[in-house]
């Protein structure tokens, strides 16, 4: 598993022992197709890495279209559920199982107190927590940018 954890990006880059201390936090679960992992609005408790399988990232759908909105597919490596580890805020979206997935699960609490522990390992975390994040921004500003031109252009 340290080998699954060494390619996230908050962990690329940690000694071996620190891999196994977050190793040693984490729990592994199966899910079927179709499983719902966590819903929209729930407290968030955990973030997520896929060990194998693909992960359907969904809002709920609004008004009378009813339909749910994709946000995202994630496969094997991917990872999720990272953003309330900062903010303590509610899930901002669902992930259900798109086929069998075995999936790592390392709950907020227990890394709160392994980094609470460690300093430099809370250095490094966080730095790139922050990284990622920054970088999702910047997609998201490109995103909104796109769609305000090509909105633009219809008028």
């Amino acid at each position: 598993m340290n080998k699954l954890l060494d390619t996230l990006y908050m962990f690329r880059g940690l000694s071996a022992d620190d891999l196994s201390r977050i190793e040693a936090i984490s729990e592994l679960e199966s899910y079927s197709t179709g499983d719902l992992i966590f819903s929209q609005n729930d407290v968030a408790d955990a973030l997520y890495v896929i060990q194998h399988g693909t992960v359907k990232i969904e809002l709920d759908g609004e008004g009378d279209t009813g339909g749910d909105i994709a946000v995202a597919t994630l496969g094997t490596g991917s990872h999720f559920g990272e953003m309330g580890f900062l903010d303590n805020q509610p899930r901002s979206a669902s992930a259900i199982a798109a086929s069998h997935s075995d999936i790592l699960r390392i709950g907020y609490s227990a890394m709160k107190t392994l980094l609470e522990s460690d300093p430099l390992l809370a250095t490094h975390v966080y730095q790139q927590l922050a990284g990622f994040l920054c970088s999702r921004l910047r997609l998201t500003t490109l995103d909104i940018k796109y769609e305000r031109s090509r909105n633009l252009g219809h008028l």
